[in-house]
């Protein structure tokens, strides 16, 4: 129809009448049934077209008619609200009384080890807190008691009108509570389960006895700030009351690090571990731990590795010719250095105490061996210093040959033995009276004016009343002009010859000769003495024993085979056997091959013993 036809209602009103007024009762009716026809069609339209079930949520049920609270609000405004809930008093027992301590179970959802830190004695540990209690008062019809919920979540701070235990961390250090969340969910039965978000830094010690193969126990312990065991029983998550260990303190999740490894299977499917009650003092503590041990590549590698490794360098000395001292000195030093510095760092990150720690101990006898090494030079070098003044005395003697070839003329023309005729050289004593040590003043004083040396302090007269016994040169070193500078190294060779001369023979025997050239820094086994002192008997034109151990040396043909003993040094013997090699070296050269032998057993040793130690901590 037109609009003409049929006008709108505002046009009818301002016309001053309703069309509807004028209608009969059989058109209303067949008006009504046509209203009725529309919505029966539109409803029918719509589930063709979006389906059944449009527009409603997924997994939803339609809302039944049920009883009690439906959310947090509407527990906390009947159950829990102030004028029938004291939220200062704890939760009655089940008899609705308040006859019994109530019992608060807790464990930690533990989810990760942030970091340790065994120097200041502390860990830091994140994971959820968990509690659980139950309160009567709280109690509400579930779904199969005609309710409307099975358990009403509270987040956050919206839980503080109802009682909550006063449970406290008792080792704790440090706890971050900005950003940190919290879950509390309420059941038909009253019971409650609360989980705060936390991130824990707790006091924890550690044995390091072991390191870096150390093994350590985390606790976190958790206990009532203000109420006891008359009124409350912490215990683990499904422990009992009481001292003992039960249920479950640590739940982790699959955790792993690159420096801690955990129990079994921690990566992988995480792990638990019981909880231990303590009461003390009238308080339950709950001691929630678990042990985690060392990674040890990074120590093997940093510090037990380089160990060995300077171990070898200091080693290396003792390969490296004595006489190149700047190498040795840098060999023998360099390694010590670096083990003190790597004896500190190892301090860097555990505490300065007193504890026996293995790893300590294996570089301080690391570094013990190396200072050994550096000890062993300054021994050989000193040994060097001896072996060169006795080279020294070698050479003053060969430099006497003519000397000594004088000596041995004037002994054969005497007819006397050599060391006869050195005591006739000798100084002898002379008295001197009174007029003589004038005379001697005298010629003394202007000796040094003509040299422009006297002494102003000095009086110009001495006065002498006595005779002076004075020392001056025998008449027979003055007749044949042998001078004591002259003598002077083949008077040391007799000291020394007259020292293994002990049966005053005036002969040397064959150990007694090996021991006298050592003094010349002659070293030979007894073997090659005896060869050598054959050979020379026989070249100097004398008949040598057939037994040659038997043969003996005067003091002239003594000085006389030190000065050629060049021609004699070759090794004659050399399947002679490790003594006699060793007989046939000098000391510093000894105490190398000593220390190439020594050393490395030393270092043996070290491992051996250690890793044995460490097996029976």
């Amino acid at each position: 129809s037109s609009r003409a036809a049929n006008p709108p209602l505002g046009a009818a009103h301002r016309r001053g009448g309703d069309r509807s007024a004028a209608r009969s009762p059989r058109a209303l009716g067949a008006m009504a049934m046509g209203a009725r026809f529309f919505t029966v069609l539109s409803v029918l339209a719509s589930s063709v077209a979006f389906g059944d079930g449009a527009g409603i949520c997924p997994d939803a049920k339609l809302k039944t008619a049920c009883t009690g609270p439906r959310t947090p609000h509407d527990l906390l405004s009947t159950l829990a609200h102030p004028s029938v809930y004291d939220a200062t008093a704890r939760p009655p027992c089940g008899n609705k009384t308040h006859a019994g301590p109530t019992i608060v179970e807790v464990q930690m959802r533990l989810t990760q080890l942030n970091s340790v830190d065994p120097k200041v004695g502390t860990i830091v540990a994140n994971g959820y807190f968990r509690s659980w209690w139950k309160d009567p008062r709280l109690a509400y019809n579930g779904t199969a008691d005609g309710g409307c919920v099975d358990a009403i979540s509270i987040s956050g701070n919206d839980i503080q009108g109802l009682w909550t235990p006063d449970i406290y961390v008792d080792n704790l250090v440090e706890q971050t509570v900005k950003g940190m969340a919290s879950l509390t969910q309420i059941y038909p039965d009253g019971s409650v389960w609360r989980s705060e978000q936390v991130l824990l830094t707790v006091k924890s010690t550690f044995d390091l006895k072991k390191l870096p193969y150390d093994s350590h126990i985390a606790k976190i312990v958790a206990a009532s700030y203000s109420q006891d065991i008359t009124q409350m029983r912490v215990v683990p998550k499904g422990g009992t009351p009481g001292a003992s260990s039960s249920g479950v303190g640590i739940s982790a999740a699959p955790m792993t690090s690159a420096i801690w490894v955990f129990e079994e299977g921690a990566g992988k499917d995480g792990f638990q571990t019981a909880g231990e009650v303590v009461v003390d003092g009238g308080w339950d503590y709950v001691i929630m731990k678990w042990h985690y041990s060392r990674e040890p590549k990074y120590f093997i590698t940093q510090v037990i590795v380089p160990c060995c490794l300077f171990l070898l360098i200091s080693y290396m000395q003792f390969w490296v010719s004595a006489a190149a001292v700047p190498a040795r000195a840098a060999l023998a030093v360099i390694p010590v250095l670096i083990m003190r510095t790597m004896s500190n760092s190892i301090y860097a990150s555990i505490p300065q105490g007193s504890q026996f720690m293995w790893l300590d101990i294996f570089v301080q006898i690391a570094m013990f061996l190396c200072i050994a090494a550096a000890l062993h030079f300054g021994v050989v070098q000193a040994w060097r210093v001896v072996e060169a003044r006795r080279a020294s005395k070698l050479a003053g003697l060969t430099k006497s040959k003519p000397v000594v070839a004088k000596l041995v003329g004037i002994a054969r023309k005497e007819g006397v033995p050599v060391l006869t005729l050195l005591k006739k050289f000798a100084p002898v004593e002379k008295v001197f009276s009174p007029e003589s040590m004038k005379k001697l003043h005298a010629a003394r004083t202007a000796e040094a004016a003509e040299l422009d040396q006297g002494d102003d302090d000095q009086p110009d007269t001495v006065v002498i009343h006595a005779e002076t016994k004075m020392t001056v040169q025998s008449e027979d070193a003055r007749r044949e002009g042998a001078s004591e500078a002259d003598l002077l190294f083949i008077v040391f060779a007799r000291d020394i010859f007259n020292r293994y001369d002990t049966d005053e023979s005036n002969v040397l025997s064959i150990p007694q000769v090996k021991n006298a050239f050592t003094f010349f820094d002659v070293y030979m086994s007894t073997v090659q003495v005896i060869k050598v002192v054959a050979m020379y008997l026989r070249d100097s034109g004398e008949a040598s024993q057939l037994d040659e151990n038997k043969n003996v040396l005067r003091f002239s043909q003594f000085i006389n085979l030190l000065m050629t003993i060049d021609k004699y040094s070759l090794k004659l013997d050399q399947n002679a056997g490790m003594w006699a090699h060793l007989q046939g070296i000098h000391p510093s050269e000894r105490l190398d091959l000593g220390a190439r032998v020594i050393f490395p057993v030393l270092m043996f040793l070290q491992f051996l013993v250690l890793y044995i130690l460490l097996a029976a901590l």
